[in-house]
């Protein structure tokens, strides 16, 4: 692996090969049109469903009548707090560890 002049290494032969495999797997998954059957038309939406009413109950407190706009704005709002959580925590152990030790 060499050092371009920016200071940013190259990318190896194989990580290239390995990201145009994909893209064009990307490319072909979305160039291929789905049959269009009802089945199969339903089968996202319902899979979009379960993921949603999944959501809903994982965020405490929320409010239906918000739609998924609402719903993705408390689930952001959540995780935030959450990890502020845990970083109260943290701090708290450390100044805990800091003052057992002396």
């Amino acid at each position: 692996m060499g050092v371009t002049l920016e200071g940013q290494r190259k990318e190896s032969v194989w990580v290239s090969m390995r990201r145009q495999r994909a893209r064009r797997a990307l490319v072909k998954k979305i160039m291929i049109r789905p049959k269009k059957n009802l089945e199969a038309s339903r089968r996202p939406c319902r899979a979009i469903h379960k993921r949603v009413k999944t959501l809903k109950e994982l965020v405490p407190n929320t409010k239906s009548s918000e739609g998924l706009d609402g719903l993705f704005r408390q689930t952001a709002d959540y995780i935030l707090a959450l990890e502020m959580k845990v970083r109260v925590m943290q701090t708290m152990v450390q100044v805990l560890t800091e003052t057992d030790c002396m």
